[in-house]
């Protein structure tokens, strides 16, 4: 069969609604050679097949495939198919009649939640209302407590899956954010500003609060990315190891009071690291590894396969040169 038009058999003629014996279907020189060799492989086990043969089986898996998906069945009547779409019509008139009204009460609903959360805060710091607990929470670290597991897990996920996909400007305003919150921070120290509440706080206590949220956010989603580890995040990483063995060295031998490490124990640095660090990159998938042998490579091996096997033809544009006919 050369590079070119597969005669496939169909039940429906071409525009004028007449019947008709084949469609043909124009392919290119990669699609020519994968059809090769799914002929040449699984022919090994039916005997020997046609490359026409292995396209018209997967057209009609994709086929089937894809008339599951829309709830249609195998071959359906011209009735079924204008059926199916005067109700995919009424879904869409439906979701778009409605969409400005979710939209408008999703406004509204903001606006109350802010007008609610001023009026709280306007009460508790301003107004006295004992029973909000804001007065005794009057600080900037107080706050990070409270907001920061909430925003780790509503950004991080984001970031670390769609970054590719925002706009520079946009990244650069998430980058800008980041300084300036790490400039505010190192200015609530050396002024100080009693009200930011870090002037009380050392290395340990930014380890305890940073650390658990955002390594057990990048671990469980990093999985879920097409990212890879590439030379900048291994020179990241390798820093912030130094750096942190420089102060621990620092802290414990050259006390370093500002790190806030004396006084802690090892007991201290497994609760503070055991869970963030060491079970999740290094401990979790050993054991899984361990309880369940291959079972997950198997599953993967079998999903692909699954795939691969109802995998639809993909049509592409015809080259010059291509003809129909078998080899």
């Amino acid at each position: 069969m050369a590079s070119g038009s597969l005669p496939l058999p169909r039940g429906a003629g071409p525009k004028d609604g007449r019947p008709a014996d084949e469609l043909t279907i124009p392919i290119g020189s990669d699609e020519e050679l994968g059809l090769r060799a799914v002929a040449l492989l699984g022919g090994r086990a039916n005997g020997g097949r046609w490359p026409d043969d292995v396209a018209t089986d997967l057209l009609r898996a994709g086929l089937r495939t894809r008339l599951d998906e829309l709830g249609l069945p195998w071959a359906p009547s011209a009735e079924q198919v204008e059926t199916a779409q005067r109700s995919a019509d009424r879904d869409r008139d439906d979701t778009g009649a409605g969409s400005p009204t979710r939209a408008r009460l999703g406004r509204v609903f903001r606006a109350v939640l802010v007008l609610a959360a001023l009026v709280v805060l306007s009460g508790g710091y301003l107004g006295g209302w004992r029973w909000t607990g804001f007065h005794g929470n009057e600080q900037v670290w107080d706050w990070l407590q409270l907001l920061l597991l909430p925003l780790a897990f509503a950004t991080l996920p984001l970031w670390l899956r769609y970054a590719h996909r925002m706009s520079r400007a946009r990244r650069v305003a998430y980058g800008v954010a980041v300084a300036g919150f790490a400039i505010f921070v190192v200015v609530g120290y050396l002024v100080p500003l009693h009200w930011t509440g870090f002037g009380g706080h050392q290395l340990w206590d930014w380890l305890t609060l940073l650390l658990l949220p955002v390594t057990l956010i990048t671990v469980q989603t990093w999985s879920s990315t097409t990212r890879t580890v590439r030379l900048h995040h291994r020179v990241a990483i390798g820093a912030l190891g130094v750096a942190w063995i420089l102060t621990v060295i620092g802290g414990y031998a050259w006390a370093w009071t500002w790190t806030g490490y004396q006084g802690n124990t090892l007991w201290d640095w497994l609760q503070l690291l055991l869970l963030p660090l060491v079970f999740p990159t290094i401990l979790a998938p050993a054991l899984l590894r361990f309880v369940a042998g291959d079972v997950e490579n198997a599953e993967q091996d079998a999903e692909r396969q699954v795939e691969a096997d109802r995998a639809p033809l993909q049509v592409r544009p015809r080259t010059a040169g291509m003809g129909p006919g078998r080899p």
